[in-house]
C-alpha cells in the first residue's frame, strides 16, 4: 500500500475534501467512506493514498487523498460508479466540499 507523503516537490495531484455532518452521523459517513475508498477509489488508476480525519466533536471529517495527475482524479471523478458512491456519501453529510490544494510548506522534526 501506497504511503501518503506530503512533499512541495512533488508531482502529485492534493485533493482535500472538508465535510460536515451531524455528530451523530459521523460513524455512519465513516464506515460509508471507507466503503467507497477500499472497494473502488484505491483500485482506480492513478490512485495513490487517502488519508481519513474524524473531528473529536462528531461535526467534521477531512479526506486528504492523493492522484497521480490531474487527468487521473478526472477519470476517478468522470467513472459510472462514483455518482452513486459520491451520492451515497452526500445523503448522510450537510455539505461537502472538495478542492485542488498542493502543498506550499511543510514543516517536520
Amino acid at each position: 500500500m501506497a504511503n501518503t507523503r506530503i512533499d512541495t516537490g512533488q508531482s502529485l495531484l492534493t485533493v482535500i475534501v472538508v465535510v460536515t455532518v451531524e455528530p451523530d452521523q459521523q460513524e455512519a459517513f465513516l464506515k460509508r467512506l471507507e466503503e467507497m475508498v477500499a472497494t473502488f477509489t484505491r483500485h482506480q488508476s492513478g490512485f495513490v493514498s487517502s488519508a481519513i480525519h474524524a473531528s473529536e466533536d462528531g461535526g467534521m471529517v477531512v479526506n486528504y487523498s492523493q492522484w497521480s495527475d490531474r487527468s487521473a482524479f478526472e477519470a476517478f471523478r468522470d467513472h459510472p460508479n462514483a455518482e452513486w458512491h459520491i451520492g451515497a456519501l452526500d445523503d448522510i453529510c450537510q455539505s461537502m466540499d472538495a478542492r485542488v490544494m498542493p502543498p506550499h510548506f511543510v514543516y517536520s522534526q
